[in-house]
């Protein structure tokens, strides 16, 4: 099946589990949504947007949406960066 189509959703319980997932699934899926729990409900939380979007960035991931799924959790999307051609 073409990856292009593949998504994946998964909520981290902490930022090693959140890099071993990304490093597993970002050749095998287009999309990988990480549902995160706002930091107005965590204290601490298990893994905060600028920790998610920072060990994306170093996996050749970038995040390009987010949306609320309820009052105490959003999802940020995570896809591989495009190669221009020069």
């Amino acid at each position: 099946m073409d990856n292009e189509k593949k998504t994946i959703s998964f909520e981290p319980k902490g930022m090693k589990e959140l890099s071993n997932l990304l490093e597993a699934n970002k050749d095998s899926y287009h999309e990988i949504w990480a549902v995160l729990t706002k930091k107005e409900h965590a204290n601490p939380q298990p893994v905060s947007f600028h920790e998610a979007q920072t060990e994306a960035i170093k996996q050749g991931l970038v995040d390009s949406r987010s949306k609320s799924l309820n009052d105490e959790k959003y999802c940020v999307r995570f896809t591989k960066r495009r190669i221009e051609n020069q």
